[in-house]
C-alpha cells in the first residue's frame, strides 16, 4: 500500500472521529506543533481531558504498537500505558467509531457475528466512551457479545410457516368427510394440530371407529 494512499485513509479515520466526538459534545484539539506524539487528538468535555490514538481498521484490529519510517529506516514501539487514553478506530463497513480504552490493545473486535461459540468482542459495545478510563470490564463485554450473538442467531432463523386455518363451517364440513390424518396432510400440519383446531371452535368429531365401519360397510 502507498503513502499517499495509507496516509488518506488515516485523514478520513480523524475527520469521521471529529465529526463523532464533535456530536457526543466534546470540544476537539488537535496538535499543530509536533507531529510525533503518542496521540492524535485531546478530547475534553465536563472539565475531563481524553487523549486520542485515531485509528483506520477494516477488520477491527486494536493495535498495540506504533510503526514509522525515516532517513534511519523502519521503526516499531510498544504503545505505553501513559501514551493515550483511547483509540478511536475508524470501521470503514460499517462507516462508525469505536472507542476501546487502551487496555484493549492487541484484540480484533468484531463486526460479524463468528461460527464459534468462544468469547469475543461485539463493535456496538464500544460505541460511546466511558466517564472512566479504563473501567469497562472484558469479561462484561464478552458475555454482552454473546447475548448479542445468540439473539441475532435466534432472530435470524427462519419463522415457521403459518398455516391458514379453515372457517368453523369449513373444519365441520372436512372432519366428517375425511379423517383427521388426510385433513392434516392436506393443509400440511400434525394430526393433533386438527384436533386443536376442532376444539377452539367446539366442533365434535366423528366417534372412533367411525371410519372404519364406514369404509367396512362400503
Amino acid at each position: 500500500m502507498n503513502t499517499h494512499h495509507t496516509k488518506g485513509k488515516a485523514d478520513l479515520a480523524v475527520a469521521k472521529t471529529i465529526a463523532d466526538l464533535t456530536v457526543k459534545g466534546y470540544v476537539i484539539f488537535t496538535p499543530l506543533i509536533c507531529e510525533h506524539l503518542p496521540f492524535d487528538l485531546v478530547a475534553w468535555k465536563e472539565n475531563n481531558f481524553l487523549k486520542i490514538q485515531v485509528k483506520y481498521s477494516s477488520i477491527g484490529r486494536i493495535f498495540a504498537n506504533t510503526s514509522w519510517n525515516d532517513k534511519h529506516g523502519n521503526h516499531k514501539r510498544q504503545y505505553q500505558k501513559d501514551d493515550f487514553d483511547y483509540y478511536a478506530i475508524y470501521l470503514p463497513d460499517k462507516d462508525r467509531v469505536i472507542y476501546p480504552s487502551f487496555d484493549y490493545r492487541g484484540i480484533i473486535i468484531r463486526t460479524d457475528l463468528p461460527n464459534i461459540s468462544s468469547p469475543f468482542y461485539w463493535w456496538e459495545d464500544f460505541l460511546e466512551i466511558k466517564s472512566n478510563v479504563f473501567n469497562g470490564n472484558i469479561k462484561d463485554f464478552q458475555r454482552q457479545a454473546s447475548r448479542v450473538k445468540m439473539k441475532r442467531r435466534y432472530s435470524a432463523r427462519p419463522k415457521s410457516r403459518k398455516v391458514e386455518r379453515p372457517s368453523k363451517e369449513e373444519l365441520h364440513e372436512l372432519v366428517w368427510t375425511k379423517p383427521t390424518a388426510h385433513i392434516a396432510q392436506d393443509f400440511g400440519v400434525s394430526d393433533k394440530a386438527v384436533e386443536k383446531w376442532c376444539k377452539a371452535n367446539e366442533i365434535e368429531k366423528p366417534p372412533r371407529g367411525y371410519w372404519a365401519k364406514l369404509y367396512s360397510s362400503k
